[in-house]
């Protein structure tokens, strides 16, 4: 806004003309370059680059190196100058601007300006110094519609002049296509807004163009910076020394990235609720109604029915794996929670409140060596397995024992249970052992029997639990089955023949005396 607003107080162009220059004297040694000038109006402009040092009417302004290329350039001038006169010296002077491969930049713009400064005679009527800016408006209202109609590309403007080399003289042109024709060479930097820009030329300023189009041919070459908002550049094989900004890259950039993160958030959204409808299509709210409400107990007392036959069909193959590589220990195991399941139970009980405590210290006990840390690390994921193991023989035996009990009763549906077979039995005990469960889930599916099938998960959930600690506390007992815990059941024939009323008395008398 407040380039608009100095744009409105600036004159369109400020008048200034070439001085008549009455004499020149040149003077040039190795050390030195002089160049002293006469006006018709009896001034005098003198520049002269003395063995490094740059004067200017005998005042100090600068630094340079002798031979280097500023003072190259600055003694080819003088050369040149020596066969001018007057006008045609006063156009070479004002004309002349540093070479693009000097490496003393300033002092060369020092001695640009010094001599442009010198040889142009500045209208005193002008408002402004010819050194500050100067604007073009295409049209009226072309600056008026700028600054009002585009508050957008007004501050892409005040972002491309931020940082402007404020030394050069500033060229602003609104709504007007600007062309800098072949060997044209601008001193200024260049401001072009809202129309185009074609540089065949030389501009030795920076380039801003705002809401247009820069070209640049073959021979147009911008020695500063090219800042571009809005803009389409053709690049047609010209030169850009100063490099190339384009100031709403970084915009588009975050745009892009806005958009993508607006349309990854839309797709969520819609598998959100393309999820719902599904979802819906299946149920409504629990207040609601849904075509899959009548079947929801069905789906779920059937699916317990199924869990808990593959645990049976997974257990049973464990206890297949026992029976194969530890018959005995089996047999054994079984044995004893069969004659003492009382005292298994209580072992059971104890040995399950004493895990932890005895993992715990273990660990410790063997860490506090150092020959103990590798069997303590080994020992900290063995042993819970070494008890799941325990646990797991354990209920094999009892479930076994459950196979052999159900094969002896008149239940119908046991006869299929071979007490000869311990596959056979073990898969009947299991079944036994689940019956409470399945029953649950079966009666599930009723709603008005609910309560009865919480009652039977509840009963399942216990009888479990007393057969695992029976089942452990039997497979403590027996050392893991290493040895047998009953052994006297089998030596007394006296024993044998009171708790089996069908034994043969002759028999019976035969092997032992008469009792009295």
């Amino acid at each position: 806004m407040t380039l608009g607003f100095i744009a409105l107080t600036l004159p369109s162009d400020a008048q200034a003309q070439l001085r008549e220059i009455l004499a020149k004297s040149i003077s040039v040694s190795r050390s030195e370059a002089e160049l002293d000038l006469r006006f018709r109006d009896g001034s005098a402009f003198t520049i002269r680059l003395d063995d490094g040092t740059i004067f200017v009417d005998g005042v100090s302004s600068g630094s340079y190196t002798v031979g280097d290329p500023l003072d190259e350039a600055f003694r080819n001038l003088l050369g040149q100058a020596v066969a001018l006169e007057d006008g045609a010296l006063a156009e070479l002077l004002a004309s002349w601007s540093r070479s693009a491969d000097l490496e003393e930049l300033e002092s060369a713009r020092l001695i640009a300006e010094a001599l442009e400064a010198s040889v142009r005679d500045i209208d005193e009527d002008a408002d402004v110094d010819q050194g500050a800016v100067s604007v073009s408006v295409g049209t009226e209202s072309s600056l008026l519609e700028l600054l009002v109609g585009s508050l957008g590309r007004l501050g892409a403007l005040e972002e491309a002049m931020e940082g402007l080399d404020q030394e050069l003289r500033l060229r602003i042109h609104v709504d007007e296509d600007v062309t800098i024709e072949s060997g044209e060479v601008v001193s200024r930097s260049i401001v072009v807004i809202g129309s185009d820009l074609r540089i065949e030329g030389e501009v030795l300023g920076d380039v801003v163009v705002v809401g247009g189009t820069l070209e640049l041919p073959e021979s147009g070459i911008v020695h500063g910076e090219a800042r571009l908002a809005d803009t389409r550049i053709l690049l047609n094989d010209g030169e850009i020394r100063g490099g190339l900004t384009d100031l709403l890259e970084s915009e588009r950039i975050m745009r892009s990235g806005l958009r993508e993160r607006i349309r990854e958030e839309v797709r969520e959204e819609l598998r959100r609720d393309l999820g719902n409808e599904i979802r819906s299509a299946a149920r409504l709210d629990d207040d609601g109604f849904s075509i899959m409400t009548p079947f929801r107990p069905v789906i779920r007392g059937v699916g317990g029915v199924v869990e808990k036959l593959i645990m049976v069909l997974v257990l049973g193959l464990i206890g297949a794996g026992f029976f194969g590589v530890a018959g005995e220990n089996v047999d054994r195991v079984a044995e004893t929670a069969r004659h003492a399941p009382g005292r298994a139970v209580m072992v059971g009980f104890a040995g399950t409140f004493l895990l932890i405590p005895i993992w715990l210290f273990a660990a410790a006990a063997l860490a506090i060596s150092i020959i103990g840390i590798p069997l303590a690390i080994a020992w900290l994921p063995l042993f819970p397995v070494v008890v799941a193991l325990a646990v797991l023989l354990g209920y094999v035996a009892v479930a076994r024992n459950a196979g052999e009990w159900l094969s002896d009763s008149s239940w119908p549906w046991t006869g299929w249970i071979r007490k000869e077979n311990p596959i056979s039995s073990l898969f009947g005990g299991l079944l036994g052992l689940t019956f409470a469960f399945l029953a649950g889930h079966v009666m599930s599916i009723v709603p008005l029997l609910g309560v009865f099938s919480i009652l039977l998960f509840v009963i399942g959930g216990l009888l479990t639990f007393f057969v695992a600690q029976i089942g452990f506390g039997a497979v403590l007992l027996t050392w893991g089955g290493q040895r047998r815990e009953y052994d006297a059941y089998d030596a007394d024939p006296g024993w044998a023949q009171a708790v089996q009323a069908d034994v043969d008395e002759a028999t019976f008398g035969a092997e032992s005396a008469p009792m009295t």
